[in-house]
């Protein structure tokens, strides 16, 4: 009996020295896309936001691990605000708001919204006219957020090359 009881121990303790000696990526790189707007027609008619995709290569293989939005929203006072969405990748720890910088300066923590294998974690809020010139003179919005069952930061930089000019188009 105690013999099994020692097997399964080893077997566990296997498995957890493994998980735990598996590199995690806790810093992606920077990618070289621009913000570019997302329209539903051609011609340039209907865009409803900018976007930026962060990806990550490994193995010779390039995977998104998040996605930026910017929209205009309407608010119940009928006034069109700047609205951010970031989605992030799943394993995030949901025990802290995922913290805003852009060139290393602290921002803001925007809550989470919901997470689904489809989006993954969504993080969102509006902006304002301040957070907007920030972004708009900035070359880097660096996300930092804890990765679930590590004490690591993941902390994902986007480029904001583009960014001023993509969103002066969204606006017209």
């Amino acid at each position: 009996m105690k013999k099994i009881y020692k097997k399964k121990f080893l077997n566990k303790l296997i498995i957890l020295t493994y998980l735990l000696l598996t590199p995690i990526t806790s810093s992606a790189e920077i990618g070289d896309k621009k913000w570019t707007k997302k329209c539903y027609s051609e011609g340039n008619k209907n865009c409803v936001a900018i976007i930026n995709h962060q990806a990550s290569t490994k193995n010779d293989k390039k995977q998104i691990i998040a996605t930026a939005y910017i929209q205009q929203v309407l608010t119940s006072e009928n006034k069109l605000i700047p609205f951010l969405t970031i989605n992030l990748p799943l394993n995030v720890s949901l025990k802290k708001s995922p913290l805003i910088e852009v060139d290393k300066k602290k921002i803001f923590n925007l809550p989470f919204s919901h997470c689904n294998k489809n989006d993954g974690c969504v993080i969102n809020g509006g902006l304002s006219q301040e957070h907007l010139k920030l972004l708009k003179k900035g070359k880097e919005l660096t996300l930092v957020s804890g990765i679930y069952g590590n004490q690591k930061n993941l902390s994902i930089n986007i480029s904001l090359k583009g960014f001023s000019k993509a969103y002066n188009s969204l606006l017209k």
